[in-house]
């Protein structure tokens, strides 16, 4: 069940939606929450039931650590350390053994045979339990959080988190919340509970957070169901036939490239907007995660306006504590790198994930370098440096190396990511055929149409003009236009859905 699915649109959603506020209703605020928890235990288990009993034994685990960490704390027996290094030992133990095992094992029985030793481990094949790396690093991070005791005050007072208790059922919805449950944001308990508190204290419907979250819900169901998912047809057959030995010629290569480079903006930046709508159709504000991060001008500017949730968890979890910019240069460039290629394993286990998180771990020093470069010769405000021309430089380089590097973040073997940008750039020359001016024939093995350069043009006109939806979200206003434009959007994508298959969204493999 996804957000761009019938079930969930018309049926898990409106059930949802009625109980929690008929509860409410009838001020049974703790029969509100239970059902808000228990549906979201739901959402998770209708993808696969075996999955719920990984999540509830990460949250009880979890939930029994962070009370041992609080207790050390108010009595001060210096024991807190040792149950926060162990709540994090746990939640990567349980994060690599099942995203990690099968390919290290499988790597290992190549280093064996390489060495022409006589054993081999099988590969257990382990699944991947949907949406583990996103409630493992929330979880870590609120272990941290309470072993530093941010903001207890204020939490105090939201009857969350005092000096030893955590109230079970706060803790529950604060991890199994199912509009941010499956690919983020990462939320931290300092943003959501006084939230959670709020809503359940106040009896009426919020009827502008439910307007605006149709609106903004619209926006993303169209993003994913009509956009990204037509961007996918091209990109998933450009790849097929890549990953399987053949090759492109150098218009099918680009235009599989950047097919996925679009489906992937338009797939997240979807979601993300679903997410927020749906919190705020219960009247939760989800932290902003996507903010047209292809106008980046570098990539440091990426990171910052991609995936922005888990940006701050590896800036303030990871970076800070490695000594963050504080050090000398050639630290702060250390700690660059470290942070980006983690980044790229916490996407996935392979070594395409491992190259590209390294690849933007190489980008990150060389921009800061230029950094340093720029600021050693006082070169920061120079009048080259802010013209126009510089800045279209800029971005037609940082652009590039986004798209050029998702290759080998798609790509499920090396052989097809090296294959498509051999055809890219020539290296593989495939013949064109006679009549190359007529797209179908020019793009004939990726089934592209007279429509798929449109799509493209559209594509970065929208990326790089259009305001985003959180830009629209901000200035919105109920109106019928307002009404007219969701509507429309809306209808649009349930026609679509109607007649192709939903698809799951691209970070529910992560």
């Amino acid at each position: 069940m996804v957000f761009s699915s019938y079930i969930f649109i018309f049926a898990f959603l409106p059930v949802m939606f009625v109980g929690f506020y008929g509860l409410k209703y009838f001020k049974q605020n703790f029969l509100a929450k239970l059902f808000l928890v228990l549906g979201s235990l739901f959402f998770y288990a209708f993808w696969e039931i075996k999955y719920l009993g990984i999540l509830l034994f990460s949250i009880f685990t979890n939930y029994g650590i962070a009370l041992l960490i609080l207790k050390s704390l108010s009595k001060k027996n210096n024991q807190a350390k040792f149950y926060l290094y162990l709540g994090i030992f746990f939640n990567l133990v349980l994060l690599g053994f099942f995203k990690y095992t099968d390919f290290f094992l499988e790597n290992f029985n190549l280093f064996s045979k390489f060495f022409q030793l006589d054993f081999s481990i099988p590969l257990p094949h382990i699944l991947l339990p949907l949406a583990i790396s996103f409630f493992t690093f929330q979880q870590i991070a609120f272990l941290v959080d309470c072993y530093k005791k941010i903001d207890v005050k204020d939490l105090e007072e939201n009857t969350f988190l005092g000096d030893s208790k955590i109230d079970f059922l706060d803790y529950c919805l604060f991890v199994s919340f199912f509009p941010q449950l499956i690919a983020g944001p990462i939320v931290h308990h300092k943003e959501m509970m006084p939230q959670f508190q709020t809503l359940f204290y106040n009896t009426w419907i919020q009827w502008d957070k439910i307007a605006k979250g149709v609106f903004i819900f619209s926006i993303g169901l169209f993003k994913k169901v009509f956009i990204a998912d037509s961007f996918a047809k091209w990109a998933n057959n450009g790849f097929s036939i890549v990953e399987n030995g053949g090759f492109l010629n150098i218009a099918e290569s680009w235009v599989t490239s950047l097919a996925y480079t679009f489906q992937l903006y338009f797939d997240f930046s979807g979601y993300c907007d679903m997410a927020i709508g749906l919190g705020l159709f219960f009247g939760i504000l989800l932290p902003i995660n996507f903010n047209s991060p292809y106008k980046s001008l570098n990539i440091t500017e990426f990171w910052r306006k991609w995936h922005i949730t888990l940006g701050k968890f590896l800036k303030d979890y990871l970076y800070i504590p490695l000594g963050g910019n504080k050090g000398s240069k050639i630290l702060t460039l250390r700690n660059l790198f470290i942070v980006a290629f983690l980044s790229g394993i916490w996407h996935g286990a392979g070594f395409g994930f491992v190259i590209w998180g390294a690849l933007h771990g190489i980008a990150m020093c060389l921009h800061r370098a230029y950094g340093y470069l720029l600021e050693s010769f006082n070169w920061q405000k120079s009048a080259f440096l802010q013209s126009r021309f510089y800045k279209i430089l800029c971005w037609f380089l940082t652009f590039n190396f986004l798209n050029l590097t998702w290759i080998f973040f798609r790509a499920e073997n090396l052989q097809g990511a090296l294959n498509l940008l051999q055809g890219m750039f020539g290296i593989v020359w495939v013949e064109l055929p006679e009549k190359a001016r007529h797209i179908p024939k020019l793009l004939a093995h990726l089934e592209g149409r007279n429509e798929t350069l449109f799509y493209l043009i559209i594509g970065f006109i929208v990326i790089l003009c259009a305001k985003n939806s959180i830009e629209l979200l901000g200035d919105f206003k109920p109106s019928w236009k307002n009404v007219l434009f969701a509507g429309i959007l809306f209808y649009i994508s349930i026609v679509t859905l109607s007649i192709t298959p939903y698809v799951e969204f691209i970070y529910f493999n992560f």
